[in-house]
């Protein structure tokens, strides 16, 4: 009787390969983010800046104390009124775009980044083809990544 070698393990998938796997799904669409804004703007967010919200608060500051010392108490409240709607319409959408235009350049190059990221929360990969979505930190992004990969064929 001769012995037949069994087939060679498959090598198994190392989480910079899923990682990779990740992005190119982003790339080609299957994938998109649903990002919670309010849970990665907080300051120990991985991927908040502080700065993109407190260059609106500076720039209010002093246009406020300007107008306080040419205008007085009335121009200077008038200016403060003004700078804090500017934040909550212009200003807002600024850091939102700041913010996810930072996952997209910083989180999708860098695993460890995007590990901690997912450890922290706020943010949900959805499916193109209208599944569930898988959202940090309890979901498996992993697994959606398989699923997804094997779902759209070599």
């Amino acid at each position: 009787m001769t012995d037949i070698p069994a087939p060679p393990a498959p090598e198994s998938e190392t989480a910079d390969q899923l990682f990779q796997t990740l992005v190119l799904l982003h790339d080609q669409g299957k994938v998109s983010l649903r990002l919670d804004f309010n849970r990665l703007n907080h300051m120990d967010s991985p991927v908040g800046v502080e700065a993109d919200s407190n260059i609106w608060v500076y720039g209010g500051l002093v246009l406020t104390g300007l107008a306080f010392w040419f205008g007085g108490i009335y121009w200077a409240a008038g200016v403060a009124v003004a700078g804090i709607t500017a934040y909550y319409t212009v200003g807002r959408s600024y850091v939102r775009r700041r913010l996810a235009l930072r996952i997209e350049e910083r989180a999708f190059k860098d695993l460890a980044l995007w590990q901690k990221l997912w450890r922290w929360g706020g943010v949900a990969l959805v499916p193109a083809t209208g599944g569930e979505a898988c959202a940090a930190p309890k979901g498996n992004w992993i697994a959606l990544v398989r699923s997804l990969r094997d779902s759209s064929g070599p």
